[in-house]
């Protein structure tokens, strides 16, 4: 199916273990047993693989295309003309395709290890996680190979309709909530550190599951039948059952600055190299003056120094994306700031709290869930502050939000579901893109985003989706052909209105 990647699996630095995943292209079968990988190793130590491959799936470079599209970064020079004017191939990007089912094969490893009830909660864990990369990889390609994906025996998956995995994926987060609950607490093995996301609090790994699928549910918002469905969903959970205040979930397996491999995934891709010298992705990644225009606007002051650095003349400048003026060298535009790059040892965010309020609080404003959707949106914008490190953030939070503005201020707002999007996407700069992209595409928001001013691009609006890698096409060519054609620009996921 996909002859790709080779996985780095576990390295053991005291009693922690150090797992960096990283994907190469290499003729491998995904559906034929990895010849990495011994032919047995316990579902604990492929734990902490699994999600450290995650979080680099998460934060890696072929994650931050949405960066760019989403306003939030820009390119210095003009490399990579094809993806400053939208005209994608099958190459680009394809570790979000590529990578996401090697570590799609991890979780399901752990499944099928944990046949024992002692092994519930790895059982679980491994099914939240695969729930999160297949929601992931509809958002971004529709139709993808599902109910035929990671079986040994078949290796020319067929697709599923992208709307029958998104009921399925709600099944599967309802499954392992119980699986969790159900557990004998006494006899079932607590997986402890080697859990590096939550070091086996279950009780957050519920919340997680329920916050998956908040979101997912969310997504389809506009389609036809969808708040009847979404309502139904659910019933019984309130804001007490999804992340809240101080809960990111954050995935850090020991990383630090020993070896390169071993940094915090977004540090290693933009941050800096061992020696302290920029990486070539930091001196490739600018601020893009889109976001920077709008955090000037709406005074908010203390973010945007964070988001951004300044540069040599003391300022923070933006370029805006495609920019081909060679002359706006980095020295003049602003690059990644100190409250995105904190560390190399710094935890990998994959679902912000400050994220799962804002969903809350749509939801909220929906009349989906109980609770008061200005409280939450509040809290959300306080959260922003908090992970980004901004001093007093509470008080500083509360002077933002109190402007006479509707962009910033739910109280005052006439539209509170666009004043809610516009701040979770203030908020998403550098942390998960996606979900400001998949807001944009649901819902028009932000309504002024630019396109790229490449030269001779002609696209009025930012893609709408990724194309099939090009491991597709050359190994599940009938199945991927059935597809139709895929254009970037024109082919929506099945929730855009």
């Amino acid at each position: 199916m996909r002859k790709i990647a080779n996985i780095v699996w576990v390295t053991i630095i005291a009693a922690v273990i150090i797992s960096i995943s990283s994907c190469k292209k290499k003729d491998f079968d995904i559906n034929s047993p990895n010849p990495n990988r011994p032919s047995f190793v316990p579902p604990n130590y492929v734990l902490s693989a699994a999600l450290a491959s995650s979080a680099s799936l998460v934060l890696s470079g072929d994650a931050n295309f949405a960066n760019g599209w989403m306003g939030y970064w820009a390119t210095y020079g003009e490399q990579s003309p094809s993806v400053l004017s939208y005209n994608l191939t099958t190459d680009f990007f394809s570790d979000n395709w590529d990578g996401t089912y090697v570590t799609q094969e991890n979780y399901k490893y752990i499944e099928d290890q944990s046949v024992s009830a002692d092994e519930s909660y790895f059982l679980a864990i491994a099914k939240i996680m695969k729930v999160f990369h297949f929601q992931r990889l509809v958002d971004l390609y529709n139709n993808v190979p599902y109910r035929d994906a990671l079986i040994s025996t078949n290796s020319f998956p067929k697709y599923d309709s992208a709307g029958f995995i998104y009921r399925d994926l709600i099944l599967k987060l309802d499954s392992a909530v119980n699986i969790i609950k159900s557990a004998n607490t006494i006899t079932v093995n607590n997986p402890g550190p080697n859990d590096v996301m939550f070091q086996g609090n279950m009780d957050q790994w519920i919340k997680f599951a329920h916050s998956l699928k908040l979101k997912i549910l969310m997504r389809q918002t506009q389609l036809t039948g969808g708040p009847v469905y979404i309502q139904g969903n659910l019933t019984g959970l309130t804001t007490n059952d999804f992340l809240g205040v101080g809960e990111d979930a954050a995935i850090n397996p020991g990383y630090s600055n020993s070896s390169h491999a071993q940094q915090s995934p977004l540090w290693q891709n933009v941050g800096y190299n061992t020696d302290g010298s920029p990486t070539g992705g930091n001196q490739y990644t600018r601020a893009n003056s889109y976001a920077v225009n709008f955090y000037t606007i709406t005074n908010d002051t203390q973010r945007i120094k964070l988001f951004y650095d300044t540069n040599q003349a003391g300022i923070i400048k933006g370029r805006a994306f495609g920019s081909s003026d060679v002359g706006q060298s980095n020295s003049i535009i602003s690059g990644i700031g100190s409250g995105i790059l904190l560390s190399p040892g710094m935890k990998a965010v994959i679902l912000p709290a400050f994220e799962s309020l804002f969903i809350q609080a749509e939801a909220a404003q929906r009349g989906f869930i109980p609770g008061d959707p200005a409280a939450l949106f509040k809290e959300g914008v306080a959260e922003s502050f908090r992970l980004l490190g901004v001093t007093d953030y509470q008080n500083a939070s509360q002077v933002f939000y109190s402007q006479p503005s509707d962009k910033v201020n739910i109280d005052v707002s006439s539209d509170k579901v666009n004043t809610i999007i516009l701040q979770k996407w203030a908020a998403l700069n550098a942390y998960d893109p996606f979900e400001s992209y998949s807001d944009w595409r649901r819902l028009g928001i932000p309504t002024d985003l630019p396109v790229s001013i490449y030269p001779g691009t002609t696209a009025t609006h930012i893609p709408y989706r990724l194309l099939y890698s090009t491991s597709e096409y050359h190994y599940n060519a009938a199945n991927v052909n059935a597809q139709g054609n895929v254009n970037q620009l024109t082919s929506k996921i099945f929730w855009m209105p």
